[in-house]
């Protein structure tokens, strides 16, 4: 598997890697200067309340269901299983059905098995600085560091109760040609994510949705295992 591959499959399966929201205008271009200034003092505030609460947890442990849906089939491709996230930057996701996959994302690395071939592959991300960075942003928005997102994305407020926001890649953004867009759904309490929905530039959606959710859990080393037995 090159890096190639490696890049494709964890950024689908992780946010994977992460339908678009009827139609909103994300650089609010057709907005008048000061309503897009009152947007703009908005977004902040509200990304500054996210950061808030989200700085509170240390580690996270979730159950998730990842449906994708492909422009070309009818059918949709559903797979369920689990994260576990430490911070800054160490995330496990573990894939339980249909298959067994299992994927864990340092700032140093990139490690996954697969039941179909029952191997263990690993790729340095010192020696790949351009998938690093990729990755390092998918911490970005599992750790809940939304406002460094702005960087590299242009964002609105779609809905406030619950907050839903939706990031567009910038044209210099790493992502442009693979993600569309993607739309952040929150919990009621706003402390986690209750659903990504990723729309590609090829057409496929991806929505995780995320159940269970428990912040501040003790994790041990087995959480972060990638083999077959996880």
């Amino acid at each position: 598997m090159n890096a190639e591959t490696i890049m494709r499959t964890s950024y689908i399966i992780v946010a994977a890697f992460y339908c678009f929201l009827s139609g909103v205008s994300p650089s609010g271009a057709s907005e008048p200067y000061g309503k897009q200034q009152e947007q703009a003092t908005d977004l902040g505030k509200t990304l500054g309340i996210l950061v808030e609460k989200a700085s509170a947890f240390q580690t996270l442990k979730t159950d998730f269901v990842q449906e994708k849906e492909m422009a070309m089939f009818r059918d949709k491709l559903v797979i369920a299983g689990r994260i576990y996230l430490r911070k800054p930057s160490t995330i496990a996701w573990h894939v339980d059905s249909p298959l067994k996959y299992s994927v864990l994302i340092t700032d140093t690395r990139i490690r996954q098995w697969d039941e179909d071939t029952n191997k263990t592959q690993e790729l340095s991300l010192k020696k790949n600085p351009v998938f690093r960075n990729v990755l390092n942003q998918l911490s970005v928005w599992f750790s809940g560091d939304y406002r460094s997102l702005l960087e590299t994305h242009d964002a609105v407020i779609v809905q406030k109760k619950p907050i839903v926001i939706e990031f567009v890649p910038k044209e210099n953004a790493l992502t442009k040609k693979i993600i569309k867009s993607i739309t952040l759904t929150f919990r009621k309490d706003e402390t986690y994510l209750k659903q990504i929905r990723i729309r590609e530039v090829s057409g496929d959606v991806t929505t995780i949705i995320f159940k269970n959710t428990v912040l501040n859990i003790p994790l041990d080393g087995s959480n972060f295992e990638v083999r077959g037995h996880v």
